[in-house]
């Protein structure tokens, strides 16, 4: 099964949450875990394309220079969309962790935050 990365389009670019830069793109990323019940869990997450952090990881790198070539993001583009997959694929999303999900829950409940 294939999942779809959507582009997020807007006028005004996204910062970046590591650096605070200008981000070229925004993309919801396909991503899943396996919860406490051995079940598959499917879901999205943002992730941004940073020239700043990102410009030393190989298939950002890519469609980093795609951008500074070719300027916006077009679907009908072969080229892009290979390395929009490339990039999103790589991305490593962080893995639920539910009993530390579970901790932070109770320390608000008391409090403690």
């Amino acid at each position: 099964m294939t999942q779809r990365i959507d582009v997020v389009t807007t006028d005004d670019a996204p910062a970046c949450p590591r650096c605070g830069c200008e981000a070229l793109l925004w993309a919801r990323i396909p991503h899943g875990w396996t919860n406490t019940a051995g079940e598959r869990v499917e879901s999205y997450s943002g992730g941004v394309l940073c020239p700043a952090c990102d410009a030393q990881t190989p298939h950002a790198a890519a469609l980093i220079t795609w951008f500074h070539v070719n300027g916006q993001a077009d679907d009908e583009d072969t080229e892009f969309v290979q390395l929009l997959v490339a990039w999103a694929t790589s991305v490593l999303m962080t893995e639920l962790n539910e009993q530390a999900l579970e901790d932070e829950i109770e320390q608000w409940r008391r409090g403690a935050l």
